[in-house]
């Protein structure tokens, strides 16, 4: 490393005329269990340290144990370690449990570019970490928690409430896409307002598209969510997307068509198409049993209950439709054929 760097790098540290900065062994160094940041890009940062040293001294606190538990600079401890260093200059604070963790959050944020998810962990920690100390007695800064959170975050209070907002009510397959940049925090906090199941209903809709290409399209999608929806919209909507797809909300619709009509037409549409009349339909452990009509065992037999689709008719054959006013789709080809059906030749 040039002297002009390594001078640069010991004005950044503190190193010149102060004498807090120690050389220890790097076996000693041992990483922090409150540090639940994703540990990345090793490769790269130990190929700059082979190229321009080490620009920035660990924070360390000495553990009882004679160990110094890294509070901020893990990563360069990783590097350092695989590129052969036996020791590493660091820092050695002396400071309590939860400031130490503030302190490892904040040197993350100031550090590096975090997700979305770590950063809604880092709030999540933060503001345990302060409600624990102002239940202890400790006198806080004057202001709310949350600002306090803001300033260790770099962020202004409403954006620290938007992100546990989408921390608390985001479902986790969206919050993965957050983290993608496949989606907007703004975006996100708008679904988060969603119920779990509209959210499902979205992700559906969305998992597939190309962040990039389908940018518009998504943004169509999530600012459509914003729109108050009158009734009229609101019934074509939930005849389009049923309100949940849950097994639970599955059973339960199943559940009130038996009351109405307990031995529904069962519809086969495999290889051998048939429509059957049954005796007995019910659930037993998440699957549907069905007894047909006869008494030869081979009529008893269980089917797997993917979902509980509303279908208006089905193609039997070529020129053969089957009009179902309170018809089913069970899975991929099984159809339950409640009452009031009847059969349209075209």
């Amino acid at each position: 490393m040039s002297s002009y760097l390594k001078g640069l790098a010991n004005k950044i540290n503190g190193v010149e005329n102060k004498g807090f900065a120690q050389e220890l062994d790097i076996n000693l160094l041992v990483p922090s269990s409150n540090n639940f940041y994703g540990i990345r890009e090793i490769e790269e940062l130990a190929e700059s340290i082979k190229e321009n040293g080490l620009m920035h001294n660990l924070v360390t606190r000495k553990k009882d144990d004679g160990t110094y538990e890294i509070i901020s600079g893990e990563r360069r401890f990783h590097a350092a370690k695989s590129l052969g260093y036996k020791t590493l200059p660091c820092q050695v604070k002396e400071i309590t449990d939860l400031d130490a963790e503030i302190m490892l959050i904040q040197a993350n944020v100031e550090q590096r570019e975090l997700l979305p998810t770590e950063k809604m962990e880092g709030i999540r920690r933060l503001k345990a970490i302060y409600e624990q100390k102002k239940a202890s007695g400790e006198q806080l800064p004057k202001g709310k928690i949350r600002d306090l959170i803001g300033e260790d975050m770099k962020l202004s209070g409403v954006q620290v409430g938007r992100y546990q907002k989408v921390d608390k009510d985001l479902i986790k397959p969206l919050k993965e896409k957050l983290d993608k940049e496949e989606i907007t925090l703004t975006q996100a906090h708008t679904l988060s307002s969603l119920t779990k199941d509209e959210q499902e209903i979205i992700h559906e809709e969305i998992k597939d598209l190309n962040a990039k290409e389908s940018k518009e399209e998504i943004e169509t999608l999530v600012e459509g969510i914003k729109q108050p929806v009158n009734k009229k919209d609101k019934k074509f909507l939930e005849e389009m997307y049923p309100k949940s797809r849950s097994k639970e909300f599955i059973f339960e619709e199943f559940e009130n068509m038996i009351k109405y009509d307990p031995i529904p037409k069962l519809i086969i549409l495999s290889a051998a198409k048939a429509v059957l009349n049954t005796q007995k339909v019910r659930i037993v452990n998440g699957t549907l049993s069905v007894e047909l009509t006869g008494e030869d065992p081979i009529n008893s037999f269980r089917i797997e209950f993917k979902t509980f689709d509303k279908v208006q008719e089905i193609l039997i054959e070529e020129n053969r439709r089957v009009a179902l006013e309170h018809g089913y789709k069970i899975n991929e080809c099984t159809y339950l054929w409640f009452k009031n059906g009847g059969i349209l030749n075209e």
